[in-house]
């Protein structure tokens, strides 16, 4: 090997080393935070007993919203951390919060045994695990492109939602193979706690993982010219990098409203419409999720050649002309059948790879030194309106115009927002070079 050689295979060994540890993270990360919506036709009654059963699912539904909220709180916290300790430092952190609050729920009592304080030591969890992913997702993001150059910087710009889609795929096949070896009534009784509790063993792994890298170059170069980060992160992004801010805050909110309404609405609304059993629902969802993860892939590669600006139009328009007649196979009374099996899959694909571009625009949005920050607060403010309530609002909107049609229109209000700003996003990686040129550095201007 020559000299020229060896640190390009050394760059390559730490991105695979970077790519892995981060897909694996947040593939733990999505299942912790995945597996509570499958659980909720039988948490629902336990946690929040209500006599109309929508009632308590709609309930249960705003839990799930809960933990959004406390996004941006996380990304505040695991940004400024991950800018000024290094993205390693809080990705371990991250995970550890995540895992720990996702093993106590399986441990929590219920209604039945402590009355009102289940539902509320139920919401806090949620709202710590709300809290971990919000340092999660953009640390791993900006973890691993950090490790790219222009050249793949879409293809490991794809390898976070990549590992998203992972945990959202074994959350719903742990559920359904546990609903397959036990009876429903013993879910109901305490058979749910067991997907719950199976993330103890993964944490640890990816803990293992984790601690073995070194930081990404990027960062390790920043800290040899001494460039630390802001003593007051929020001031100087949004003094700083506003509209930046606001393009992300925007474009996640309406990426991630596609992706839940795929990963967390569609599984019960192919209950309730539908009419598949929870077990039926949770095997369904999993084989779309798996069948996604290619599409991603495919669309890191395409970001590398076409551009992240292009690619995320292009997605944004399927996933709206998509949802209608998706909606109606997966409805109809057959819906479990051939044309409904295909629309969820091929809508689950578009929902999942929607992401792929917008990842690459929120860590090319800031500069090295507020970019954890920047990044994670951008995502986790549009997290907890496009994913917190999105799943929430597409329920509450079939529940209250009585028309499986109306969680769709709302779709198509939300794609068409996400592709208004898309369409104004400047993109540095439409041209890729064939040099090593680092995918995000400090730009001179910052590309929005």
């Amino acid at each position: 090997m020559s000299t020229a050689e060896a640190p390009a295979s050394r760059g390559h060994q730490s991105a695979r080393r970077a790519g892995t540890a981060g897909m694996l993270g947040t593939m733990i990360e999505a299942y912790d935070f995945a597996i509570y919506t499958y659980l909720v036709v039988f948490t629902a009654p336990l946690f929040f007993p209500a006599d109309n059963p929508s009632n308590g699912v709609l309930a249960a539904l705003l839990a799930l919203g809960a933990g959004f909220l406390a996004r941006p709180v996380g990304g505040l916290f695991f940004g400024r951390l991950g800018d000024r300790r290094g993205r390693r430092f809080a990705l371990i952190a991250t995970v550890v919060t995540m895992g720990t609050a996702t093993f106590v729920i399986g441990l929590l009592p219920t209604y039945a045994t402590i009355g009102v304080l289940a539902p509320v030591l139920l919401v806090a969890l949620r709202l710590l695990q709300g809290f971990s992913a919000g340092g999660e997702l953009m640390g791993s993001a900006t973890f691993v492109t950090e490790h790219g150059t222009r050249r793949n910087h879409g293809f490991l710009s794809a390898i976070t939602p990549l590992g998203n889609a992972l945990g959202a795929a074994l959350a719903p096949a742990v559920v359904g193979v546990v609903t397959l070896v036990i009876a429903d009534d013993i879910m109901g009784a305490w058979g749910w706690r067991i997907p719950l509790l199976l993330s103890l063993p993964l944490t640890v792994l990816v803990l293992v993982l984790r601690t073995r890298l070194d930081d990404s170059p990027e960062f390790k170069r920043s800290a040899e010219r001494e460039e630390t980060a802001s003593r007051t992160p929020v001031r100087d992004v949004v003094r700083q990098h506003p509209l930046a801010l606001a393009r992300v805050v925007v474009l996640a909110a309406s990426v991630l409203f596609i992706g839940y309404f795929s990963a967390a609405y569609l599984p019960i609304y192919l209950q309730t419409a539908g009419g598949l059993s929870p077990g039926e629902a949770a095997r369904f969802a999993s084989v779309g999720m798996i069948s996604a993860m290619p599409c991603m892939l495919l669309t890191g590669k395409l970001v590398d050649r076409y551009g992240r600006q292009r690619v995320q139009i292009l997605l944004l328009v399927l996933a709206a002309v998509v949802v209608f007649p998706m909606m109606a196979a997966v409805g109809a009374p057959e819906g479990a059948g051939v044309l409904g099996v295909a629309g969820f899959i091929v809508f689950v694909c578009i929902g999942g790879s929607v992401a792929v571009p917008a990842f690459a625009s929120f860590t090319a949005s800031f500069p090295t030194r507020v970019r954890y920050t920047g990044a994670a607060l951008g995502y986790g403010l549009g997290g907890a309106l496009g994913a917190g309530f999105g799943p929430y609002l597409s329920a509450l909107s079939a529940e209250l115009t009585g028309s499986r049609y109306a969680s769709a229109a709302l779709l198509l209000v939300v794609a068409a927002v996400g592709l208004v700003v898309a369409a104004t996003m400047r993109d540095t990686t439409a041209a890729p070079t064939a040099d090593p040129v680092p995918a995000v550095a400090d730009p001179d201007v910052t590309p929005a």
